[in-house]
């Protein structure tokens, strides 16, 4: 039995086999025939070398001769080396044909056949197919028909013919040659001027293209512009050199361009509204009535509003030709701040707290705007940077229930916008306002006031506690911070439960209403002070 490894080394040994053999063949026809061929040519060349030497040698003895001693050669090299020269034809013929194939294709490649258009016994061009003609045709119809009637234009130009030609690519005409061709072929009355052409329309041809342009040019040089405005023409302004019929009724001259640019023409004239406009404040930017304004836009009229972005038609004749300017400018705008809200379980519901201000943003605003005869016609914004973020307000809304539990009892209070709590919960009757008769607070009282409780309106540190002996009697004064403070006087005897000193939550209990001092009658004095001078209580607290 063979060996595994025979079996697998004998795909080897085949690939091997025919390896050789593929070399063997590769060297036999291949570089042995080089070889060979690469030997007899070495060999004429020393032959050649021989014959030259011995034709020069002959040349100075006998120069007669040297016809007969080339020719002897020759006949001599071509009978000797036979099989070289075969060799050497065979290979030269196949490459100079080809060769000369590729030069017949690449000859005849640039040709094509194509149709020669005859207008009127002459040749006016080669096209690829007769859509060029056709669109060529009316191209020249409608250079030579300014000025005339629909029914004068269709007998304009004549019919062509057409013959098939064998040309040149090079030789094929575009359109816009075709159609000088034919005019230049026809009879019309034509010559080489610069047409005017506005939004498209023609206006009129002028000879010098220049005198033209310096019409134009004079109306945008009247106009006053700064450094960073930009002029021009809402109208689209077109120039086209070509052939055009010389009548006096198309063919002017720049003084009558001039002319006709100063006149007006039926042209809608509109404005886009901007933010803030309204028909009274249009009318007067345009020096125009309100009513004359509502008859040119009648559905504005009968929605009697006018929106950003709307259209407004402000004339229904303008200039024959509008300038527009058009600027840009650059301001900052505030970017308004948010608000971010969270509860305060210390405050009472209805009550709140900014904890941090807002700070707006700014943003680098680039607007361009566009005047057109002086008027503004819109204002675009065309970009947006933002110099800086907009920083949010923090606010903590109370959360605690107004109604308070507490050693005297169960009592509802009420909360001012201000954060300010109503000082007593069971009275609610002010027997006398501030500032009457030089009065520095409020006075509170209500039916059986003696005892009721007093609250500290706000949070904060009690300052003074007990009798200042002045007429204010029992009295409690609270510092609030930021210059705020409080006070509570007339209080019941031995009712006052703070000292000095002591921190006081907003609707904590801190006394009783009494009459002591220089009191009528049981009542609680309340005031409130800031920065030293007192105000009215009714501004930070409400019942």
């Amino acid at each position: 039995m063979r060996s595994l490894g025979g079996l697998l080394l004998r795909p080897f040994k085949v690939a091997a086999a025919w390896l050789r053999l593929l070399i063997l063949t590769i060297d036999h026809f291949g570089f042995k025939s080089a070889r060979a061929f690469n030997n007899e040519a070495r060999f004429i060349r020393s032959e050649i070398k021989s014959a030259l030497r011995y034709i020069r040698a002959a040349s100075r003895t006998n120069p007669h001769s040297i016809i007969y001693i080339f020719a002897h050669y020759v006949k001599k090299a071509l009978l000797r080396h036979r099989q070289f020269f075969r060799s050497a034809l065979n290979i030269a013929l196949p490459l100079s044909s080809l060769a000369v194939l590729i030069i017949t294709l690449n000859l005849w490649g640039n040709f094509i056949y194509a149709l020669e258009v005859i207008y009127d016994g002459k040749t006016v061009g080669y096209i690829s197919d007769e859509s060029v003609y056709l669109e060529s045709r009316n191209l020249a119809v409608q250079k030579l028909s300014v000025g005339l009637g629909e029914g004068e234009r269709s007998d304009i130009l004549g019919k062509p013919k057409y013959s098939l030609a064998l040309v040149s690519v090079n030789e094929l005409v575009d359109v816009d040659t075709l159609s000088e061709n034919l005019l230049e072929a026809s009879d019309a009355n034509i010559t080489n001027a610069c047409g005017i052409y506005i939004d498209g329309k023609f206006l009129c041809s002028v000879k010098n293209e220049n005198d033209a342009r310096s019409v134009f040019n004079a109306i945008l040089e009247e106009k006053e512009v700064r450094s960073d405005e930009k002029v021009g023409f809402i109208e689209e302004i077109n120039y086209v050199q070509g052939l055009y019929p010389d009548e006096s009724s198309t063919m002017w001259d720049a003084a009558r361009l001039a002319e006709q640019l100063k006149k007006t023409k039926r042209s809608q004239m509109v404005y886009i509204a901007q933010r803030g406009d309204s028909f009274s404040k249009i009318a007067d930017g345009f020096d125009m009535t309100v009513e004359k304004l509502k008859e040119l836009n009648p559905d504005l009229a009968a929605a009697n509003k006018i929106l950003v972005g709307d259209t407004v038609v402000i004339s229904q004749e303008v200039k024959y030709v509008r300038v527009k300017v058009v600027r840009t400018e650059s301001h900052a705008v505030d970017i308004d701040f948010g608000t971010v809200f969270s509860n305060n379980s210390s405050l009472f519901r209805g009550d709140s707290r900014v904890v941090r201000s807002g700070v707006k943003g700014l943003d680098l605003v680039t607007t361009q705007i566009t005047t057109i005869d002086g008027v503004l016609y819109s204002t675009e914004e065309i970009d947006r940077v933002r110099i800086s973020d907009p920083i949010d307000e923090k606010v903590e809304r109370g959360t605690k229930s107004t109604s308070v539990s507490s050693s005297y009892g169960t009592y509802n209070v009420t909360v001012s916008k201000k954060g300010f709590v109503w000082p007593a919960p069971s009275a609610r009757t002010i027997s006398q306002s501030y500032g009457k008769k030089g009065h520095r607070g409020i006075d509170i009282t209500a039916s059986g006031a003696s005892g009721k409780i007093i609250v500290a309106a706000s949070s904060g540190t009690v300052e003074f506690a007990g009798s200042a002996g002045d007429s204010y009697g029992q009295q409690v004064l609270i510092n609030h911070g930021n210059g705020v403070k409080t006070r509570y006087a007339h209080c019941q005897s031995g009712s006052i439960s703070v000292r000095s000193g002591q921190r006081v939550s907003a609707g904590q209990t801190i006394a009783r209403i009494g009459s002591t001092g220089n009191s009528t009658g049981p009542h609680l004095h309340f005031e409130v002070i800031v920065n030293g001078s007192c105000v009215n209580p009714l501004q930070y607290v409400s019942r």
